[in-house]
């Protein structure tokens, strides 16, 4: 990320950003890392995008549920 286009700002240094963990079986973060690596993002950026497919999904329960 570019802050004024000439200072880089990392995700960990952005205020808008906030780290978070868990842990997934073995087997499920080999798979990420190796989709992360096929389609050329990183695990940050692959996380995201799975997080928020995720609360897409749930957000589309949650309306047809009411």
């Amino acid at each position: 990320m570019f802050d004024d286009g000439l200072t880089v700002v990392s995700k960990r240094d952005d205020p808008n950003y906030s780290q978070i963990s868990g842990h997934i079986p073995n087997e499920m973060a080999k798979q990420f890392k190796i989709a992360c690596t096929v389609r050329g993002v990183s695990h940050s950026d692959g996380l995201e995008q799975a997080i928020a497919i995720w609360l897409a999904q749930d957000k589309a329960k949650e309306m047809i549920e009411e």
